[in-house]
This record gives structure tokens, C-alpha cells and sequence, in this order.
């Protein structure tokens, strides 16, 4: 009985053996060096699939060889947009040849750090931080960069100089405001924007910003409604928002600017139990462009964050500096991607035009 060939192909050596070839040829392979003939990459890549071969990535880092992986670490899988935006960029890092080691922090900066000290050991090459609350002098990041690792940042929650990505939230303040003051909307509330959150600090000044620039008086009119520290930002939350608001003292607005869809559309519900109508009575924008927002009724107007073409661009940007790309600016580049407006049935004339 012929002996099995894959029970003897347990190592690099062993597969050249196997092969024919020199140990240092089928690791050129393996490590995706130039200079091999196609002719052989296909005949070893044949090889470790007849015989189920299986390269060490991390032995191969440990020698100075490429791994393809990249450490990912964001906050939460509950945030849907969170959770769509790792979805595209391990699809993105796919299609270019690396492999997403992903870490979940749960909004803790320690954990963040562990995560880090994590990517290291296991040799990524690269790393992408999706909303980091480091700051960027944290001895962790001073880790990163004495191993030269490249890192790109996608919506961080601190001012930094490195290379980043993020959403234009400003733009997407003027997109709303701009479509509501169109529709002849003059009295607003705003849900679950927090000045305080990092993310809410570049909102609600733009918010300010142009009402002024629209004249709209906002001591008069303009309701604010939200918790400090408040970090879940569901369908619940907006219920409790519109609750306040409809507990308020003051005449109801006729917009609401809701922080996220979720908060958008918990609120509508709430406003609905009271006899309020979307968009009869108030008309309701979201954030984030979940997939719900097209299948609720009334269908919900929101701000797109074109996760896909934001992720794809921290993933091209991140193998250009790893040097699979065209050569990297010298300068690090901060990049603001551009938000669509979605005009759904949940906005319309108020009910006094």
C-alpha cells in the first residue's frame, strides 16, 4: 500500500522535499516574493492543495517573512454601522491579499491597548483603528510605531496627526438642516446629540453654525434632548428622548434630527402612541442609512455614511503604506468622505405650510 503523501508534509522542508525543489524556493512562494516562475507558484500552490498543506503564518513572521494579517479593533458589535463598517473592510483587505485579526473592546481603553500588544505578537502587519478613544501619544501606539507598523485610523474619537479617515459629520448637519429648512421646517428638536461625545462635538456646533447661517433663532427654536455619557444609542433610548420631549413645556417642533436611526425610529414609534404623526405632524431624520429605515413606514429619511467607499479607501490606503501599492504620500493624510442625504417618506412640509 502506497504511503499517503500528506501525512509527511507537515513543514516547509517537508514540501519541498515533496515537491522537488529547494526549501528556499517554495518559501519565495509562500512569502509571496517576486522572481519565481508563474509555472512554479502553480505547481507548489497545486502541491499544498493535493496534500493539504497548511504554511505557519506566524513561524514565517517570526523569520521576517509576511503574514497578510492586519488587526482590526473597533468598540461594539451591537452599533450596526459599526458592525457593516468591519464587514466591508475585512472584504476590502480580502480582495487585496491580507487577512482581518479582529478585536472588540467594548469601549474600554485598556482592553484597546491589550488588543494592540495582541496585533503585535501575532506579527500584523498593519493596523486599522475604527473609532479609537486612545489618545496618540498612548505608550501602546508608541509600541506600534517603534516596530514601524503602518496604522490607519477610520473615525477616531481624539484629535490626531496620523493617517485617518472619517465621515464629513459637519457636511452631514448641512445636508439635513438644508433639506428641512427647503421643506419650510422653522422649529426643531434634536435627539441624542451629545456635545460632550466626541462625535457629537463636530455635530452640534455645525448645527449652531448653520441654523445661524439659515437664520434660525435657536434659543426659540430649537429643543435639545440627551444624556450626558450616555453610550447606548437605541431604539429604547429614542423612546425615552421623545418621551422628555413630549413631556416638555414647549410647543412641539415640527423636525426632529435624531442622532442615529435606531434613535430616529424609537422615537417615532413613541410620538405615534401619542397621536403624533410621521410626517404629518413632525418630520424625523436618522443617521446611518440602516437597512431598516427602507422597510418601516413611515420609510425613513437619513444621512448615508457610504461605509463601503470609506472602508475601502482606509484599506487601500493601508497597503499602499505597506508597499503593495503606489507609493505613499510622504505627508500624513487626513481624508473627509463626503455623506448622501436619503430623502425617505419621514419628512415633509410642517403641517402649518
Amino acid at each position: 500500500m502506497s504511503k499517503d503523501p500528506s501525512s509527511s508534509v507537515g513543514t516547509t522542508a517537508a514540501l519541498a522535499r515533496h515537491l522537488g525543489l529547494s526549501r528556499w524556493t517554495v518559501s519565495r512562494v509562500l512569502n509571496g516574493h517576486p522572481g519565481v516562475l508563474p509555472e512554479t507558484v502553480e505547481r507548489v500552490n497545486k502541491a499544498m492543495a493535493e496534500v493539504g498543506f497548511q504554511p505557519n503564518t506566524l513561524a514565517r513572521g517570526l523569520r521576517g517573512g509576511r503574514t497578510g494579517i492586519v488587526g482590526v479593533c473597533f468598540q461594539e458589535l451591537e452599533s450596526p454601522i459599526l458592525a457593516r463598517k468591519v464587514s466591508h473592510l475585512q472584504q476590502a483587505l480580502r480582495e487585496l491579499g491580507y487577512h482581518a485579526l479582529i478585536e472588540l473592546t467594548n469601549g474600554d481603553r485598556d482592553l484597546e491597548r491589550i488588543a494592540l500588544r495582541n496585533f503585535l505578537s501575532m506579527q500584523a502587519e498593519g493596523i486599522v483603528l475604527i473609532g479609537s478613544q486612545l489618545m496618540e501619544d498612548d505608550d501602546a501606539l508608541t509600541a506600534c510605531q517603534k516596530q514601524g507598523k503602518p496604522l490607519i485610523w477610520v473615525d477616531p474619537e481624539s484629535k490626531i496627526s496620523g493617517e485617518q479617515l472619517s465621515i464629513d459629520r459637519p457636511y452631514s448637519m448641512r445636508l439635513v438642516l438644508e433639506h428641512l429648512h427647503g421643506l419650510g421646517h422653522r422649529r426643531f428638536a434634536v435627539l441624542g446629540i451629545d456635545p460632550g461625545n466626541p462625535y457629537g462635538a463636530f455635530r452640534w456646533p455645525a448645527f449652531e453654525r448653520h441654523c445661524k447661517r439659515l437664520k434660525i433663532d435657536i434659543q426659540k427654536n430649537a429643543q435639545q434632548f440627551y444624556r450626558r455619557g450616555q453610550r447606548e444609542h437605541d431604539y429604547d433610548y429614542g423612546r425615552e428622548l421623545a418621551e422628555e420631549m413630549l413631556a416638555g413645556e414647549q410647543p412641539l417642533p415640527t423636525a426632529i434630527i435624531a442622532l442615529n436611526d435606531r434613535v430616529a425610529i424609537g422615537a417615532m414609534n413613541r410620538l405615534r402612541e401619542a397621536g403624533v404623526q410621521t410626517p404629518r405632524d413632525v418630520s424625523i431624520v436618522g443617521y446611518d442609512n440602516l437597512e431598516i429605515g427602507g422597510h418601516i413606514q413611515p420609510t425613513l429619511t437619513t444621512i448615508d455614511q457610504c461605509a463601503e467607499r470609506l472602508m475601502r479607501q482606509a484599506a487601500k490606503r493601508l497597503v499602499e503604506l505597506l508597499g503593495d501599492g503606489p507609493p505613499p504620500e510622504q505627508k500624513p493624510s487626513g481624508k473627509l468622505i463626503k455623506p448622501k442625504l436619503i430623502v425617505r417618506q419621514s419628512t415633509d412640509k410642517p403641517p402649518d405650510k
